[in-house]
């Protein structure tokens, strides 16, 4: 049978604007479980799977989260696993393609948490441990509590920040972990700063976010 080059567009169309079983389902869920408002921003599909991009807006300041969080108020659905990672193996399990997130957004009323996907599923399985992070790094995030942070990119990769105060080896590494380096913009500066989280420190160097 000879190549159809029309069908071969029209179908890779069909591909590409595949409808998500369950989404609606998925981002009520992740509402009711994080007290916010959800939405998909955006999505990639290729043919075996499918990038989703989600936008959380929460009435709390970081503070009131975080509070929340560690008291199991928040984000909390009595299992191990995060209330994100259940909800997105529920809507992996509807669809045929792989589905996983690749940034996930978090708006507060003071401040935005930018998470990057670094692995499969890294930030449905992360979110809690990510959250544990910035609750134990606050002071020094905010100077001693003298500054506050009105976005957090976790993590920074290395085609964003040049000339980093570290050794070359470190600098030339790509996130394995949450724990590597974050960027952050404060108050009180113009800039954002690079964040050391291993060394609970900023670190200097020159950091510049790239659109995607």
């Amino acid at each position: 049978m000879p190549f159809n080059y029309e069908n071969f567009i029209n179908n890779s169309k069909l591909e590409y604007t595949k409808e998500i079983a369950g989404l609606d389902e998925f981002l009520s869920a992740i509402g009711f479980h994080y007290f916010s408002n959800v939405k998909l921003n955006n999505k990639h599909i290729t043919f075996n799977s499918i990038s989703l991009v989600l936008e959380v807006s929460c009435n709390l300041d970081l503070l009131e989260l975080l509070a929340h969080f560690n008291t199991g108020r928040w984000g909390n659905n009595g299992k191990e696993d995060s209330p994100l990672h259940n909800e997105l193996e529920i809507l992996d399990l509807k669809n045929k393609h792989t589905i996983d997130i690749e940034e996930l957004t978090l708006f507060l009323n003071d401040t935005s948490i930018v998470i990057k996907r670094i692995y499969d599923k890294s930030i449905s399985t992360q979110l809690n441990d990510i959250l544990k992070q910035i609750a134990f790094n606050y002071v020094f995030l905010t100077r001693g509590l003298s500054q506050k942070p009105y976005e957090i990119f976790v993590p920074i990769f290395e085609d964003v920040f040049e000339n980093i105060d570290a050794n070359e080896e470190q600098s030339n590494m790509t996130p394995k972990s949450y724990s590597e380096f974050w960027g952050i913009y404060l108050d009180k500066d113009d800039e954002a700063s690079i964040y050391d989280v291993n060394k609970n420190t900023y670190v200097n160097g020159d950091l510049e976010f790239l659109s995607e």
